[in-house]
């Protein structure tokens, strides 16, 4: 009632006061005591004249509160009435209302009002600046709770895995903390079995997202990739057969100390050059025939995958100018898919038997009827010649044959003869080892690994002694006489002579440039 009062004196008192709250504490008593004070003497004067105050203020119920509650001091000689608890909308703490709360209307025009009646109501306007004037217990805001934060979903990601020597599938699992069970159930699908046999190396992929295996790709070998991708709750299974990007390509380039060094030099690899040495070995002795200033072209296929080269070949057509002497070489490609060499009137450029059984034919000592060995340190036919290398070399056959002897075998040490049919054979001596399953009994293909170079036997150093024997007796490897393999098919001629018309013409567009 007093704040009321008050209030209807001093309006701007509440309002937005820039001044300290004791400061504004100190200046609502002081204003207060002179409003209540005011009153007194209207109450005073209207009890005393029986008139109602001035306007149409009416004294409204007076709450007041328990002594002890909140620390608020009751009114005296109130009598006891109950209220309903009071809603206060406005910043300031509501007074409570508890059982023990009294209210009483004040009749004013009643006749048994006296001067106890103005002590009761001085009596309540003083409880009621008692208690505006207390210190009020500060009551905090309610804290704007900061949303929890959002729990961000597992992202997808691949996940490039190096497979270790050992590694399974469920193993891998295990360490990105997937569920070991799935890779089971995958690499049990037919499909999928590849999988059981991992191959070394980066060729695994993985997608993620948490604990979850989305997909996952596995390529066994260069031209193979196997995917695996979930769908709902199973796995799908399926092979990707990639192929080479093939291009056409050519060389040209002149020969000054070997074919071999000319090709490096001009960035061909020695894959490339090696082709090209055997399409054209049972024409040119590539150790003894060539000189500086002998030519060679080749137009050959480029293997490229994923934008990268991976390799060189099959040569498509080739021309060597030894000594002023011209040699051609057109490629064909039989029935059954082998590839052989022809010149281009038809004729077959092979031979049964290779000239060299080596990649790199380096002669170190030649065929000769009286040569001094220079471990007996006695003159004693050389009946075969030696290739020198490195221990280890790979050591080919040089034609189909059937192994008649392998083993050691006095001064050849360990030592391979091959049979090729009842008139030719040949022996391969001074090997450090034998390939997988040489033995005698067993079968080879020209051209087919047989052993490796070593210093076996009567030798001063690793090289291999290669043998040629004709109907028994010792032949030069490289100037016998070996037979052609054979002709062109008839079926395939027309088509042939067709190609190699096309092919001649570009070698002869490259040779003028």
């Amino acid at each position: 009632m007093a704040a009321g009062i008050w209030l209807g004196h001093e309006p701007i008192a509440s309002i937005g006061s820039p001044e300290s709250l004791e400061a504004q504490r100190t200046k609502l008593a002081s204003q207060l005591s002179a409003v209540l004070e005011a009153e007194n003497r209207l109450v005073r004067d209207s009890l005393a004249l029986r008139k109602p105050l001035p306007g149409s203020l009416s004294i409204p119920e007076i709450i007041s509160s328990p002594a002890g509650r909140g620390g608020i001091p009751a009114a005296p000689g109130l009598p006891g009435a109950v209220d309903d608890p009071i809603t206060d909308m406005s910043p300031w703490r509501p007074i409570p209302a508890s059982p023990n709360s009294t209210a009483r209307a004040l009749d004013l025009d009643s006749s048994s009002a006296n001067s106890s009646d103005s002590a009761l109501a001085r009596a309540a306007l003083q409880f009621d600046l008692a208690y505006l004037l207390m210190p009020q217990p500060q009551v905090e805001s309610p804290k704007t709770t900061a949303p929890k934060s959002v729990i961000e979903a597992p992202i997808e990601r691949w996940v490039n895995i190096n497979v270790r020597s050992g590694d399974s599938l469920s193993r891998i699992f295990k360490r990105l903390d997937l569920d070991p069970r799935i890779a089971v159930t995958i690499a049990r699908r037919s499909d999928a079995q590849i999988l059981n046999r991992l191959r070394t190396g980066p060729y695994l992929q993985m997608l993620v997202r948490g604990p979850e295996l989305l997909a996952l790709r596995y390529q066994p070998d260069l031209l193979s990739i196997l995917s695996v991708e979930r769908e709902g709750q199973r796995y799908r299974a399926s092979t990707i057969k990639r192929k080479f990007d093939v291009t056409e390509k050519a060389d040209t380039g002149v020969i000054q100390s070997s074919l071999f060094q000319s090709g490096m030099d001009n960035g061909i690899s020695q894959d490339l050059i090696y082709n090209l040495s055997l399409i054209f070995q049972w024409q040119i002795d590539f150790s003894k025939d060539l000189s500086p200033g002998d030519q060679y072209t080749l137009i050959y296929e480029e293997r490229s995958l994923d934008g990268r080269k991976f390799s060189s070949g099959p040569i498509l057509a080739a021309e060597l100018v030894v000594r002023g002497k011209t040699h051609r070489a057109i490629r064909q490609v039989s029935r059954n898919g082998a590839s052989h060499y022809f010149t281009p009137d038809g004729e077959s450029l092979e031979g049964l038997f290779r000239r060299s059984p080596m990649r790199v034919a380096r002669i170190t000592s030649p065929f000769s009827k009286r040569r001094y060995h220079p471990v007996l340190k006695k003159w004693r036919a050389h009946k075969g010649v030696d290739y020198g290398g490195s221990t280890g070399d790979p050591v080919m056959a040089t034609a189909d044959g059937l192994v008649t002897f392998a083993g050691r075998k006095h001064q050849y040490g360990k030592v391979i003869t091959l049979q090729h049919g009842q008139k030719y054979s040949t022996l391969y001596a001074h090997l450090s080892r034998f390939s997988k399953n040489i033995r005698s009994g067993s079968t080879v293909t020209q051209g087919q690994l047989i052993g490796y170079v070593g210093t076996t036997g009567l030798s001063t150093g690793p090289h291999l002694h290669y043998e040629f024997r004709v109907n028994g007796i010792h032949q030069d490897p490289r100037t016998v006489k070996l037979p052609r393999s054979f002709a062109i098919d008839r079926a395939l001629r027309p088509e042939f002579m067709k190609a190699a018309s096309f092919w001649s013409t570009r070698l002869d567009q490259l040779a003028r440039r």
